[in-house]
């Protein structure tokens, strides 16, 4: 049998006691906006299906100036739609429409979806003028965690309507997509020429936010003007996705409004604010610890496991993690100045499918009242360094706990693949010991590398990072 040794290398003792691991934000929840028979005015309600919607808005149209928000949302559902919130107005002019923002509980409009932090999509039925649409593009940029989706202004419209309404429109950074044209279809049993945004924010909803949203829209049996592949492939480049009859009705584009060529794809911006999304909330418990290199080595470890999860999921290229994706947090991301100020910088960058290059992005949590933040790290768990022995490929590993509570004791290797779970379950208060003998959970010894020893209790994370030599 042959002998290993582990070689520590000690880079923290533990981590802070209030350090989360990073989850993935929902991008499934779509916010409407429009004309209903009854209900709740200037609310944002959240609905999980379209009978909830008839019971709170009702199903009749008649009336109404915009009749569309109704089958909309049962195109939404009928579509795969899975959650969305609904804010009723009374009039279909812009300024209803559009809204104030008087803060939390005193929004009308489209800014009452701002009290719906889940909110993703956002689209207005059949509304298509340029200060609702610029309006719909200024509230996701504001937001940050959301793309609109626009619909064409009337279902007469042609190839030159649309370009030139695209002609009106901008969003540097991909926050909106445009798609063409209207469609006849029958999402509550009566057929009815529609605006595409309730059936596509259906399929954004459906599809996990690295995929593109494409393919057949249930419901659907036409479309109010044939776009031809000429015309497809004048509308690919400005940013304008069709919708085609063949072999069906068919989302055939996937592409943002954006200037900025790294977000011209809608699934790589989606993709983009989950990942901001998830990482600035997954990364607030650094705002009450100190800005320092411990603080700093939690949340690179966090990024790297949150990152290597979704590597895992598939949602970037490469055949390795470090192929894939960066995470960094440390006196490269953050200057003197900015730590004396309070600012923790992150930066971490992925390789999406579409583009083939890297997107950085740089997250930034700032504390404001600095008096708050502790001066020392307090941690209930401690990870002591190992204890290994050249001559025996038996390596002592010992922790603490303050207070009793379930553990998890695992080995990992630094692509996040875990290597051996040494311990699980319940664990009493104090000092415990445990041997690793260097094999893996298949039995196997693994190759000479680096390898994370990583503790999680109830009262907090610790990790060490280990060498294992042949």
């Amino acid at each position: 049998m042959k002998s290993f040794a582990l070689l520590l290398l000690l880079l923290v003792s533990a981590y802070p006691a209030l350090a989360v691991p990073i989850s993935r934000v929902p991008t499934e929840q779509a916010g409407f906006v429009g004309m209903a028979e009854q209900g709740p005015l200037d609310e944002a309600v959240l609905l999980d299906s379209y009978a909830e919607f008839v019971a709170v808005f009702g199903a009749s149209t008649a009336g109404l100036t915009n009749p569309y928000l109704a089958p909309s949302v049962a195109g939404f559902f009928a579509n795969g739609g899975v959650r969305c919130a609904v804010v009723r107005v009374s009039a279909a002019d812009d300024p209803t429409l559009i809204g104030f923002d008087g803060g939390p509980g005193s929004r009308t409009g489209l800014q009452a979806l701002l009290d719906v932090d889940e909110v993703a999509i956002v689209a207005i039925p059949g509304a298509a003028s340029p200060a609702v649409q610029a309006a719909m593009i200024a509230h996701c940029e504001s937001a940050g965690d959301r793309i609109a989706i626009l619909d064409p202004a009337a279902p007469t419209d042609t190839i030159n309507d649309i370009l030139a309404q695209r002609a009106l429109l901008g969003s540097d950074q991909g926050f909106a997509a445009l798609y063409f044209p209207w469609i006849e279809a029958s999402p509550t049993g009566t057929t009815l020429t529609l605006p595409p945004s309730g059936f596509v924010a259906g399929a954004f909803s459906a599809t996990e936010a690295n995929d593109s949203p494409i393919g057949v829209i249930a419901t659907a049996t036409g479309v109010t003007y044939p776009v031809t592949t000429p015309e497809q492939d004048q509308l690919n480049p400005l940013g304008v996705n069709a919708i085609r009859n063949l072999s069906g009705i068919r989302i055939w584009g996937s592409r943002t409004l954006a200037t900025d060529p790294e977000w011209k794809y809608v699934a790589v911006r989606r993709m983009g604010l989950c990942i901001e999304e998830s990482i600035v909330e997954g990364t607030a418990w650094c705002l009450t610890e100190p800005n320092e290199p411990l603080t700093w080595f939690a949340i690179e470890s966090e990024l790297e496991v949150f990152l290597q999860s979704l590597f895992l999921s598939g949602w970037f290229q490469g055949t390795t993690g470090s192929d894939a994706y960066f995470a960094r947090c440390d006196f490269s991301t953050m200057t003197e100045l900015d730590i004396a100020e309070g600012r923790t910088i992150m930066q971490v960058g992925w390789a999406p499918l579409l583009p083939a290059e890297f997107l950085v992005l740089q997250v930034v949590q700032q504390r404001e009242d600095l008096s708050a933040v502790p001066d020392l790290n307090r941690s209930m768990i401690a990870l002591h360094p190992a204890s290994p022995n050249p001559f025996n490929p038996r390596t002592t590993i010992s922790f603490e706990l303050e207070a009793p509570g379930g553990i998890t004791l695992a080995v990992y290797d630094l692509s996040g693949r875990l290597v051996r779970t040494l311990e699980e379950g319940w664990s009493p208060s104090g000092a415990r010991t445990l041997v690793w003998d260097g094999t893996g959970n298949d039995g196997r010894h693994g190759p000479s590398g680096t390898y994370l020893l990583r503790l999680e209790s109830t009262a907090g994370v610790a990790s060490q990072k280990l060498m294992l030599v042949r």
